[in-house]
């Protein structure tokens, strides 16, 4: 055997081990909005009755409806503003496709960004709710959240598991001397 024929033959090997390992891994930005308030108890603002207003108690709701079947995943908002697909293509669920825009609330000082590759529809549920909780909050003109308490349910109806959260806090105003 020739020096050259030994080469190519080498070659065409790895060049068929490479190829047979899979294709590359697909990295998507998802479209998303994001909304982040800090969220205090009254006791840590060291501020006297008169310092601030409490301008009403709020309520917010997320639905997030989750399925896997099979190699399969898909999560879906509620009223269909945003879907994502996850396959598993053996080492696990990734994300393939999504549509919409995913709005995700954070409720303080750490702000971590959602991995969308990470199936995990009860993450995507508080984080809608606390979404709509801070624009609800800015509607009011408040300066803050106060106190927000969330509840998450989950249920499964067949092969569908239903998130549901619920985001309530007491919205502040603080008075200023101008």
């Amino acid at each position: 055997m020739t020096k050259s024929f030994f080469y190519s033959i080498i070659i065409a090997i790895a060049a068929f081990a490479i190829s047979s390992c899979g294709s590359a891994r697909k990295t998507y930005i998802v479209p998303n909005a994001i909304n982040t308030v800090n969220s205090v108890s009254l006791n840590e603002l060291n501020l006297e009755n008169g310092d601030y207003q409490i301008l009403n108690t709020i309520s917010s709701d997320a639905v997030i409806k989750a399925i896997i079947k099979k190699k399969k995943g898909e999560i879906h908002e509620g009223t269909g503003e945003f879907s994502l697909y996850y396959e598993d293509p053996g080492f696990g669920l990734t994300l393939k496709k999504y549509s919409g825009v995913v709005r995700l609330g954070y409720l303080n000082n750490t702000y971590n960004r959602t991995n969308f590759e990470i199936f995990n529809p009860e993450e995507l549920a508080i984080r809608l709710a606390s979404y709509r909780a801070i624009n609800t909050a800015q509607q009011y003109g408040a300066d803050g959240l106060i106190e927000p308490i969330i509840s998450t349910k989950a249920e499964q109806i067949g092969d569908e598991i239903i998130f549901k959260t619920t985001v309530t806090a007491k919205l502040v105003k603080l008075k200023t001397s101008k």
